[in-house]
């Protein structure tokens, strides 16, 4: 908030401005309603209500005002200082954690009955994950991970791209479709670790600012590249599979379609129960398609070949665009991996996460556990780091699968009803948008 020069009324910004709008409207329900919203002893409730502001950041900012800010010279006025522009102006490497937590906050807003937009987001992650970036930057890791802007009623906020939606629903109705025909449940991923991995933090020796144990080099060093698989019993016996790799980029440069599909007939397949179902991400190596469908850029005999090969009979007077359409009729978007179908033959059924949802793999909880033992003990030494991996993968319980697997069912339960709640915000405030623009305007 600024003062003009020429009067001594305040000049708002947009964000004091959005706070005094959803103050007022509080107000006008609750004349509306003819009776305060809330209990009036409950203060710090109301005032998150009428401003919009989660309890947490009222609390921080009201007690920071009353410990630290008091003025005498301005009779106890509180006095408060805008975020430091000295702030990051680009932080979009969020880790799959603190992703999944910045979807969840985005979608937590419409349970509360609240539009999110990208200020609200951003002061509730500060709290969250102390995210020190700035707001573009945080509009561009919402981008990446399946979010779009849409505007209503001259406001923008955020909406979740129906594609990553329909995903998720897809996958949670399919789980829980197969717990009711498949008792065994196989959880696969990759992970990497390297050289130089350790703790961010230890002791220091104040009188000479200097961290005690060993220092660890510079730079990350090589590459060590991690595939396992796990059950509710623990890791797949003889499923560990871990090589260097160069440290040019993320590891999934390393992996390829071979050395996943070797390790899956040979070390996976062999290792785990019959009629088991097989939970993995879409990364490229494990989605190689058995036959590719055809495209326009297809010959016309290519396409009649394929149809004909499908059980199709075209006729032969067709021409290309019809056959291509005859053919996209066929396949309807549908795609037969590689994967699957040897999990098919062995009797096993392959279930696919939704994009940008890691966090419904156990076995990504199981891999923080691991790398956290490895950091505390790593020598950066490559010959060791190996000895490293296989006693950390020892450390990993039976007992810390089944956790991993209830939170995951806990997660997942959660989202279902969730998605449930946001289907039925959006709806009704689309229609509120459309029935109420007469009244927003008398207001």
């Amino acid at each position: 908030m600024e003062t003009s020069p020429t009067s001594r009324c305040p000049r708002l910004h947009s964000q004091a401005k959005e706070i005094i709008y959803n103050v007022n409207r509080y107000f006008l329900d609750e004349k509306a309603n003819g009776a305060p919203m809330l209990p009036t002893t409950q203060a710090l409730a109301r005032t998150a209500k009428a401003t919009k502001v989660s309890k947490r950041t009222v609390r921080r900012i009201c007690s920071k005002a009353n410990q630290e800010w008091w003025s005498e010279a301005e009779h106890k006025k509180p006095i408060f200082h805008s975020p430091t522009k000295t702030q990051p102006t680009t932080v979009t490497n969020f880790d799959d954690f603190e992703k999944c937590v910045l979807r969840r906050t985005v979608l937590e807003f419409y349970e509360r009955n609240e539009i999110p937009t990208l200020y609200k987001v951003t002061e509730e992650l500060r709290d969250k994950i102390s995210y020190n970036g700035s707001t573009e930057s945080l509009r561009r890791v919402l981008l990446q991970i399946g979010f779009r802007f849409s505007h209503v009623d001259g406001r923008k906020f955020l909406m979740e791209r129906s594609d990553v939606a329909v995903a998720r629903t897809k996958f949670l109705r399919e789980m829980r479709q197969v717990r009711e025909s498949f008792e065994n449940f196989v959880f696969l991923d990759e992970t990497w670790v390297n050289q130089n991995y350790t703790v961010a933090k230890c002791w220091t020796d104040m009188a000479s600012k200097q961290a005690t144990g060993v220092k660890p080099p510079t730079g990350k060093g090589n590459r060590l590249i991690i595939l396992h698989a796990g059950t509710k019993e623990g890791f797949v016996k003889n499923a560990e599979l871990f090589f260097q790799a160069k440290n040019d980029g993320d590891y999934h440069n390393q992996m390829n379609a071979a050395v996943f599909e070797q390790w899956f007939k040979t070390q996976l397949l062999p290792n785990i129960a019959p009629k088991s179902v097989i939970v993995m991400d879409n990364a490229s190596y494990h989605s190689t398609v058995l036959e590719k469908n055809p495209t326009s850029s297809w010959r016309k005999e290519a396409i009649k070949d394929w149809l004909i090969k499908n059980g199709a009979h075209p006729r032969d007077d067709m021409l290309k665009v019809e056959l291509y359409d005859l053919a996209k009729k066929m396949c309807n978007g549908k795609k037969t991996y590689v994967i699957d179908t040897l999990a098919s033959e062995a009797g096993h059924k392959v279930v696919r996460l939704p994009p940008y949802h890691c966090q419904y793999n156990p076995i990504e909880l199981i891999w923080a556990q691991v790398k956290t033992y490895i950091s505390k003990k790593n020598t950066f030494k490559v010959a060791e780091l190996k000895h490293l991996v296989k006693e950390a993968l020892s450390t990993v319980t039976a007992e810390n699968w089944k956790q991993a697997i209830k939170h995951t069912e806990k997660l997942q339960e959660q989202d279902a009803k969730q998605d449930v709640a946001v289907e039925r915000f959006i709806e009704s405030f689309v229609i509120n948008i459309e029935d109420s623009s007469d009244e927003e305007s008398s207001d």
